[in-house]
């Protein structure tokens, strides 16, 4: 036996082992819900998904476990369509890499405490992270694709009168792709200190690879085979498939070899001297391309009472990496963003903050780890034409990238939320920025607003018939939030739970994002339009 046969064989004793050592964990997780003597409830569902704009019918179970302080539900999903086929993704047993995160996906999250409690953490889905003032990040979410796209981040704090740490991981499938930490401690008694520090070690990671060839699907001809990548001539053939006889499809055989039936010399013979290849796609396991910050902010409290207080801040924050200037044509450093002074205030169950704003060189943007990250982090801009089903990549596009339109601006950002307690949560959020932003048009940078508004209401308990009720809507980088010109930060959609009886309760769920496929600019060409919708009837028992 040669070495890669054996180093084969060994990889396939491996997935074995982990892929029985995984129906054993599992086995263990139906055991802990059936016969758990605490107080958890297991919700059933099925209905219809959409995932990579196909209907599938859905199956699930969604244990709830309460264990002490822990907090553990599952995700236990089956996707399947009209054809019977079950979704691979979430059953993946093929490998150890797919084995490991077919694990992983089965955690919806495993909570300890709460964020106002000494100890505090969160494996699993993140639906709205903010460090410190939110200068850097603000509101980030790992779930705004779920289910079509599912990650497992976690979420952590520790906090005493002396020091608090609080940090964050956008997903463990991505081996800790974004991190955020943030460090606080009282300069003196009541005036808080923080630095806040975030990296994104490769931003291509969010960029969707099916078969984990490190090839994105949109720039992988066979994205579902781990092996092929490329093929040239579009014949549906990979260029590095031994069928393959005429890689550029010109119709001349590349060489004469054994591969050719009837060929029974042991010479090769060269043809075609002149192939014409696609170039090599992105590989994200091998190309990098990463981007950071810090920020430092201070807090002063002027009035504190049990339902009232007033305080003061300050922030400042820079970004770390290169963008891409369109004036000077080439890439320059990111820049930085100061809020010189703003205002926290507390009214019962209100809250309203005010801060003005400026970005002295540009090349910034205050909240970049925010709602749309996930969406805006990477993306892949092709002409559609040429060879092969990915077509002709013209740009790797990231959200650090995009930075170098925004020259020096500055204005004012404020946020007023409501809780009433168990009945209805609101929050709304505006800035309005000026400056110099650059025009594709003109070629030059010039004087516009720059706008963003976010708002969230959400039902937090029962009104007749209506079980749940959620309604959202983000749009950030804009001149005019009114004339609702969509862009890659546009998110917007509604959840509605209706009660059928008998304990089963009817679940809608939409939501709206957008992707520049083909990177011109805008998001109004085809499929660059994406929407999720989930129609489930649940149960608990």
């Amino acid at each position: 036996m040669n070495r890669g046969e054996w180093n084969g064989n060994f990889a396939d004793v491996i997935a074995l082992k982990m892929k029985q050592t995984s129906i054993i964990l599992i086995s263990i997780i139906f055991s802990c819900v059936l016969f758990s003597q605490e107080a958890r409830s297991v919700q059933g569902a099925f209905g219809a998904v959409t995932i990579d704009g196909k209907i599938w019918n859905q199956i699930a179970l969604r244990p709830v476990i309460p264990i002490w302080k822990f907090g553990v539900a599952l995700d236990l999903v089956l996707y399947i369509d009209q054809d019977g086929n079950i979704h691979k993704d979430e059953w993946d047993f093929s490998s150890p890499s797919a084995i490991k995160n077919t694990l992983i996906d089965k955690i919806y999250y495993v909570r300890f405490g709460y964020r106002t409690d000494p100890v505090y953490f969160k494996i699993g889905a993140l639906d709205r992270v903010s460090l410190g003032y939110g200068i850097l990040v603000n509101g980030y979410a790992n779930t705004v694709l779920y289910p079509q796209v599912r990650k497992v981040g976690l979420e952590w704090s520790v906090k005493n009168k002396l020091l608090s740490v609080q940090g964050f991981v956008n997903d463990f499938k991505e081996n800790l792709g974004l991190v955020g930490l943030r460090v606080e401690r009282p300069l003196m008694p009541g005036t808080p200190v923080g630095v806040s520090v975030i990296l994104d070690r490769n931003q291509y990671l969010g960029l969707k690879d099916q078969d984990d060839d490190g090839r994105p699907d949109l720039v992988d001809d066979f994205p579902n085979n781990k092996f092929y990548w490329v093929d040239s001539d579009g014949d549906g053939i990979a260029d590095n498939d031994p069928l393959e006889w005429d890689i550029d499809g010109d119709g001349i055989t590349d060489t004469l070899d054994s591969r050719i039936p009837g060929w029974t010399l042991d010479t090769t013979i060269v043809l075609d001297r002149d192939i014409l290849r696609r170039d090599e796609p992105l590989n994200i396991k091998e190309d990098r391309d990463p981007v950071g910050a810090i920020a430092l902010d201070i807090g002063f409290p002027i009035v504190v009472e049990s339902n009232m207080s007033v305080s003061i801040y300050a922030q400042a924050a820079k970004m770390i990496g290169k963008t891409w200037d369109p004036e000077k044509k080439k890439k320059v450093s990111t820049g930085s963003g100061i809020i010189p002074v703003g205002i926290a205030t507390r009214f019962g169950p209100a809250r309203f903050n005010l801060e003005y704003r400026m970005i002295p060189r540009g090349r910034f943007e205050f909240g970049y780890w925010n709602q749309s990250y996930q969406i805006e982090r990477a993306s892949i801009s092709t002409s559609g034409e040429g060879t092969g089903q990915a077509g002709n990549v013209t740009a790797i596009i990231t959200k650090e990238s995009s930075l170098g339109r925004y020259g020096p601006l500055k204005g004012f950002y404020a946020l007023l939320s409501l809780d009433l307690g168990k009945l209805i949560m609101a929050e709304a959020a505006y800035q309005n920025l000026s400056g110099e932003i650059w025009d594709e048009d003109t070629q030059e940078f010039s004087y516009s607003p720059n706008q963003n508004f976010y708002a969230n209401l959400k039902l937090q308990k029962s009104i007749s018939r209506i079980k749940t009720a959620k309604l959202f809507y983000q749009q950030r980088n804009v001149p005019n939030l009114f004339s609702f010109e969509f862009t890659e930060s546009t998110i917007m959609g509604y959840r509605l739970g209706l009660a059928l009886g008998s304990g089963m309760v009817l679940t809608y769920t939409y939501q709206r994002t957008f992707r520049d496929l083909n990177g011109d600019g805008d998001v109004k060409d085809e499929n660059e339009m994406v929407n999720l919708t989930a129609i489930e009837t649940s149960f608990t028992f």
